[in-house]
């Protein structure tokens, strides 16, 4: 396993290059963002073939890497063709990259006349399209367990037994799980249960009050006050990664740390650089 981070957090520490943000921090890997022209907005125009070389080539000049790259569809919206087709596209830059990871949304509506299972069925149906349409190339899905609907284990489970396909799996958001309401302890049993599907990660902590830690909650609950650096909240990451390394993950540990907001601007490039050396200090 090796640490990455997110484009956005590197921006938001102040850099004004990803790149030279990424390097300055000591990291060799960061995940990018790619909106629906096929460009980031921040680095990289991936719209047209030509302009994949010069992406490959800037790179490889800086001796950097992308671990993934970030897509955030919405398959329950009014045009799932547009989203489908979007999702598909990255793939296919993805693969011309060699990058081996989407992560794609969850379903991001949380309709009370829909249950987790009718949600699960049209994330299924949208993901097989997709890989239907990418079929030769080598390059898998990770749906993040993410918001209301994506955090609920049945759905998971629903979405991973209906596809079936080795190029799907998880973005495992270290974090989201107990974010949802799980009791901590559950937090863990859940990762255990799916890590051997996870492709990609999202890692940051959360902080409850000791009565809480252990205790259903409401989603979201006290969010964002409840955000935490790395070093500093409740999950235990040493135990997450060792799940992870059991099940046979060897990926990628991308440092997203959503209590920077709850902190001066002045303290969160420090912030940033103790998650770092405390993710490093557990590999």
């Amino acid at each position: 396993m090796y640490v990455a981070i997110r484009d956005s957090q590197v921006l938001a520490v102040g850099y004004k290059d990803v790149i030279a943000g990424v390097k300055d921090l000591g990291l060799e890997s960061f995940e990018l963002n790619v909106g629906r022209d096929l460009n980031s907005g921040l680095l990289f125009d991936i719209s047209r073939e030509e302009k994949l070389g010069e992406v490959t080539s800037r790179l490889e000049s800086e001796n950097v890497s992308i671990c993934a790259l970030l897509v955030s569809n919405d398959f329950v919206g009014e045009n799932v063709e547009g989203e489908i087709q979007w999702v598909a596209d990255v793939g296919r830059a993805a693969s011309v990259l060699d990058i081996k990871t989407v992560r794609i949304n969850p379903a991001m509506k949380s309709d009370p006349s829909v249950d987790a299972r009718g949600y699960a069925k049209l994330t299924a149906k949208c993901i097989k399209e997709i890989l239907r349409r990418t079929e030769h190339i080598h390059v898998s899905l990770a749906m993040e367990n993410h918001g209301i609907v994506g955090n609920n284990r049945e759905y998971i489970q629903d979405v991973i037994s209906s596809v079936k396909s080795e190029r799907l799996g998880l973005t495992l958001d270290t974090g989201n799980l107990y974010w949802y309401g799980y009791p901590l302890d559950e937090v863990y049993e859940i990762i255990e249960s799916f890590a051997s599907y996870v492709k990609h990660t999202h890692v940051k902590n959360l902080s409850f009050s000791e009565e809480k830690q252990q205790s259903y909650r409401e989603p979201g609950e006290g969010y964002p006050r409840t955000a935490s650096p790395l070093y500093a909240g409740d999950i235990d990451l040493r135990r997450v990664l060792r799940i992870l390394r059991t099940a046979g993950y060897d990926g990628d540990l991308t440092i997203e740390d959503e209590s920077l907001a709850n902190f001066p601007r002045g303290q969160r490039l420090q912030i940033t650089r103790k998650d770092i050396e405390y993710i490093k200090s557990i590999l």
